[in-house]
């Protein structure tokens, strides 16, 4: 079985709200990790000149949605010990990052890798193939994805607080963690270990393999 810890990971959500917890529609997974990704801020300005003077004053009026740029090698030759079929890697990140006719529109995505995790919708992608079989068949591709950051009007004012229990949160795990300790560090009561136990297939919660990445559903608050 092929280990895909520690993986590039894009997770595929209907609505927004889903992405706090709710069920995915489908993961696309990278046959490998990144060398290297861009990510792009801009801020924008209006020009104000008062009368008279040459030089003018920018005054901040906001600040763009980030862009996020990946390349994703797919490796169809099996030299790395991992061999995938290239179209049909290709037809499931396009499902993945794609348009859903229920919803008439792309999916809404989450992109996990380590520490970055980012919630956005796609922009637009370029596919180039470089190795073929004889009869013309691709062995070897790049998906050069751009994505744009998506923050739902909704949940903005609970994302501006990354620390909240209401999110969806990713620990990976360090020497002399224990699944106590970090579901308090989520949550800010360790009582919830058992639960994050079972929601990650857990057979112990003190013996964590350092480098597990540990996913910690939000908190159902009843009224």
């Amino acid at each position: 079985m092929l280990d895909v810890l520690g993986k590039l990971k894009i997770i595929a959500f209907k609505t927004p709200k889903f992405m706090l917890g709710g069920p995915p529609v489908g993961i696309y997974i990278a046959m490998f990790n990144p060398e290297n990704f861009n990510v792009t801020q801009r801020v924008n300005y209006d020009q104000v000149q008062a009368p008279g003077l040459i030089s003018t004053e920018p005054v901040f009026r906001n600040m763009q949605s980030q862009v996020f740029r990946f390349d994703f090698l797919v490796d169809g030759t099996g030299a790395s010990g991992e061999k995938r079929e290239v179209f049909a890697d290709i037809l499931w990140f396009k499902y993945v990052v794609g348009y859903l006719g229920d919803i008439h529109r792309p999916h809404y995505l989450i992109i996990n890798w380590g520490t970055f995790l980012a919630r956005c919708v796609i922009s637009h992608f370029d596919i180039r193939y470089d190795l073929f079989r004889q009869e013309g068949i691709p062995l070897r591709a790049t998906i050069s994805a751009t994505f744009i950051e998506h923050i739902d009007s909704s949940l903005e004012s609970r994302l501006a607080n990354r620390s909240s229990p209401d999110l969806m949160h990713v620990k990976v795990v360090k020497e002399g963690d224990t699944l106590p300790l970090l579901t308090f560090e989520v949550y800010g009561d360790s009582s919830y270990y058992t639960e994050v136990a079972r929601i990650n297939n857990l057979d112990s919660f003190r013996d964590l393999p350092v480098g597990k990445e540990i996913y910690f559903p939000p908190l159902t608050h009843q009224d």
